[in-house]
């Protein structure tokens, strides 16, 4: 992948100048008690240096560089940096379980000079030593106990150090028993004061380093990860020996995710430069396609890849899924997706590019067709930070390999790696905003508990146009609630990707435009631009009002008005209201009520005057019914002098 792919290629300053430093100078623990005291910490700097682990080793965020005085760790998604990648990132100094690292950075691309080599150390140098987090080690040391996910080593001695694995290596530590001599490649770390390696990949743990060491496995790589029944797939992996490499087998096998069939084995063709690669045909039968990779010395000690192989392997799917069978659940259902944790293949036009969705690397896909639950109903779907190497814009066609996902409610597809998701073509027509009222957008509950045969996660991730909806509230840093039927229980979120020029004002009425999210427990409507926001002059029919169960307006007269005008509105129970006035502005003018009040009819009148009794101007006002939780109505005043 070219670089020039890279989401944030400039460095961006952030929060006033950033300071050149030293990675020596950043990672600075208390030496007694390993608490991280660095000088700069909260400040904005910026290191230098080659990536020795990337994004998608521990999680999909997580990179280590080396630079000239040490190795530091920072957290960006969808960078698209990989080994031997040489980068100046500027960011700010923060803590993280415990670890300095560089938060939020923005990343300059300078080259590939290759994969720094580790430094020899002893457990009895590295244990003790805060200052040593961050750098790339070799340690060889005897196994002094095992438990669980790591075990303990040390150098003849000295200090024990603990060897932690992380769930997400896929290292196996099948083969490592109590008295063996290991070489463990490793970042050094520090996790709430302990300092630990945390190798990874299998490739880190090499058994009797001074004898004949075991093969290497590494870099497996896919040629095409979106794989279709009549295409041959070539899976290619870097293998090497201290003393030489025997033999490579590629093991497959169709699957549909259940009943797999018997293991097939193909030779790896030694591609030179310690490269092996064999193709699987074509002719699919399956699903999915499962595989590892095993490789001999010579002398005869054999490996695999994942460790666990064949109990652990790798897939790849076999065609492309329906974005809709991914998202679909049953309204009456509270249920997850099936295709949740499975392999899978999906294809769609670009919605809300790289950038307009918020953090870097995430962009929304759908359907170009209608699809089988009505309209675009259920048709997108998120692709999640992280995953992205390049940069996708509204239009493009793409398709990826990768896992469903949830993420706090939220379905996403989970690309394997950027080299998973193909850009098909540029410039494809969109899919028409699917226009649907706010309150069926805003519908989180299953028809089973609100029997109202609604959802609106038929929308997540789709990109809509609500009816034309009145501001009833703001709630802060640019967000605010708008409903077509000026019900507070069908008000709908909008929260925009980007700061707007537009600025919400109590009582606008406004067609919003954009996809569907769901945070914090609610979906939302994200507009990504001003253009999809469009004010108009539409004004409620005062003589047909809308009357939910609590009550509501019955009517405003006059209006115009002046000097005065009456608000007539009903409560159908005892409940608590609020009617306030507000200005264009959406600043509170005037409380005319709010209490406590016995059901039935009322009328008050507003005069013109502020809070403090003084004659507003000519000009638009509005007043806002609020009872209870349930209703919440806006009606535009007009006051003519």
């Amino acid at each position: 992948m070219s670089k020039l792919l890279l989401p944030m290629l400039a460095v961006v300053l952030m929060a006033g100048l950033a300071a050149a430093q030293t990675i020596d100078e950043i990672q600075f623990y208390n030496p007694e008690t390993g608490e991280p005291e660095s000088p700069f910490d909260g400040q904005i700097v910026t290191v230098q240096g080659v990536i020795y682990c990337p994004a998608g080793i521990y999680n999909n965020g997580t990179h280590y560089l080396l630079g000239e005085t040490g190795g530091i760790s920072f957290f960006a998604s969808g960078t698209g940096l990989v080994l031997g990648d040489e980068v100046s990132i500027t960011g700010e100094v923060s803590t993280f379980s415990g670890e300095i690292q560089i938060a939020d950075p923005s990343i300059t691309y300078i080259g590939s000079p290759g994969v720094p080599q580790p430094t020899d150390a002893t457990t009895g140098e590295i244990a003790p030593d805060y200052e040593r987090v961050g750098d790339f080690v070799s340690v060889i040391g005897e196994v002094t106990s095992k438990s669980g996910s790591q075990f303990e080593m040390a150098t003849v001695g000295e200090d024990t150090l603990i060897v932690y694995i992380d769930s997400t290596t896929g290292i196996d530590l099948g083969a490592v028993d109590v008295g063996d001599e290991y070489q463990v490649i490793s970042p050094v770390v520090v996790f709430n004061g302990l300092i630990e390696l945390k190798p990874r990949y299998q490739s880190d743990l090499i058994e009797d380093p001074s004898g004949d060491t075991l093969p290497v496995i590494s870099n497996v790589t896919v040629d095409n990860y979106v794989v279709l029944a009549d295409a041959p797939v070539t899976i290619s992996a870097t293998i090497s020996d201290n003393l030489g490499v025997d033999s490579a087998t590629l093991y497959y096998r169709d699957s549909d995710g259940e009943n797999p069939d018997a293991w097939m084995s193909l030779p790896m063709s030694d591609m030179g430069g310690d490269m092996y690669g064999a193709t699987i045909p074509a002719g699919h039968t399956g699903t999915q396609i499962d595989y590892y990779v095993e490789a001999t010395d010579t002398g005869a000690q054999t490996v695999t890849l994942p460790g666990d192989a064949p109990d652990g392997f790798y897939e790849l799917a076999v065609g492309i899924t329906p974005i809709y069978d991914l998202q679909y659940v049953h309204p009456d259902s509270s249920g997850d997706s099936s295709y949740l944790d499975r392999v899978l293949n999906i294809r769609g036009v670009v919605t809300a590019g790289t950038g307009e969705v918020g953090p870097p690397s995430q962009f929304v896909v759908q359907e170009q067709e209608t699809g089988p639950y009505g309209g675009y109903a259920f048709g997108g779907v998120l692709v999640y930070e992280g995953s992205a190497a390049g940069q996708y814009f509204r239009g493009d066609l793409v398709e990826m390999g990768g896992y469903g996902n949830e993420y706090f409610g939220l379905t996403e597809m989970e690309p394997f790696n950027g080299n998973a998701i193909n850009l098909l073509s540029f410039g494809n027509e969109l899919p028409p905003a699917s226009r649907v009222a706010t309150g069926d957008l805003a519908d989180y509950l299953p028809s089973s508990e609100d029997g109202d045969g609604r959802l609106g996660e038929a929308w997540e991730s789709v990109w809509v146009k609500t009816r034309a909806a009145a501001v009833l509230d703001t709630l802060g840093f640019g967000e605010y609630i708008i409903s077509d039927t000026e019900q507070r229980p069908d008000s709908l979120v909008v929260d925009p990707a980007i700061e707007l020029t537009y600025q919400p004002t109590i009582g606008d009425v406004i067609f919003v435009e954009g996809f569907m999210d769901f945070a914090f427990g609610e979906f939302q409507i994200t507009p990504i631009a001003d253009q999809y926001i469009t004010l108009t002059d539409w004004v409620p029919v005062e003589d047909t009002p809308t009357i939910a169960a609590a009550g509501g307006f019955e009517k405003v007269y006059p209006n115009p008005f002046n000097p005065a005008t009456n608000i007539q509105f009903v409560l159908n129970r005892d409940e608590l209201a609020q009617l306030n006035i507000y200005n264009l502005r959406g600043q509170l003018v005037r409380t005319l009520v709010n209490e406590r009040m016995p059901r039935g009819q009322y009328t008050l009148t507003w005069d013109g005057r502020d809070a403090d009794g003084q004659f507003v101007a000519s000009g638009q006002y509005f007043a806002r019914l609020r009872i209870g939780a349930e209703v919440m109505q806006v009606r535009k005043l007009s006051l003519v002098k």
